[in-house]
């Protein structure tokens, strides 16, 4: 029964253009960054978004392993976004973190919009702490790896288990990890709250 619902989630990632809203509208995908060839799904701890951040910037000449996960969720059983890979070739990605987990595409060279997407779901999960989704290995190169849109419908959203779509646009990039190599690194544990129109009257009144 698992695996059925697992693929139900995985068809609704992939097919569905009429989606409606779910139960994690403050969802993050933050990245972690871990010099290595070669890591096992627990390879990040111990990050976990709250006493421990993620690595975001690693050193020129490294070789990353890039860990994927979910933040700031109620429930969640699938997660679908893109990356970049800046200057950086993806040697190999695994996308088995998680109980069931079935993938319908998974990042590739170059990367970007189709090549760079992954789309997985898998049982549901209800816990709130940082979920690991999957990681990559990279040969060593330049620049940032980066989330972007998916072409896939949808682009850039997370499911929650009774298949309710939450995006996140491009207006909201501190919800979406980024690593660099160097500097400018983002590891989007926090999630992105809007400041009311009267919090900022509130604000600038102290300054009158």
């Amino acid at each position: 029964m698992r695996y059925a619902s697992v693929a139900m989630a995985l068809m609704a990632l992939c097919l569905s253009t009429t989606a409606f809203a779910g139960a994690n509208p403050l969802a993050t995908l933050p990245l972690h960054g871990k010099v290595s060839t070669f890591e096992q799904c627990g390879g990040y701890l111990p990050v976990d978004c709250a006493g421990n951040r993620p690595t975001v910037n690693l050193p020129g000449g490294a070789t990353p392993t890039v860990f994927l996960f979910v933040n700031n969720y109620n429930n969640i059983a699938g997660v679908q976004t893109a990356f970049n890979f800046g200057g950086m070739n993806l040697t190999f990605g695994l996308w088995d973190c998680q109980g069931g987990q079935l993938s319908a595409v998974t990042p590739a060279n170059p990367g970007g919009p189709t090549a760079g997407s992954i789309t997985t779901a898998f049982n549901c999960v209800n816990t709130g702490a940082l979920l690991i989704v999957g990681r990559m290995h990279f040969t060593p190169g330049t620049g940032c790896i980066s989330q972007v849109q998916s072409s896939f419908p949808n682009g850039i959203h997370v499911l929650d288990c009774t298949q309710g779509v939450d995006q996140i646009p491009d207006t909201q990039q501190l919800r979406l990890g980024k690593i660099c190599i160097v500097e400018g690194g983002v590891d989007a544990c926090d999630p992105l709250i809007a400041v009311e129109p009267t919090t900022w009257g509130a604000i600038k009144g102290q300054y009158n």
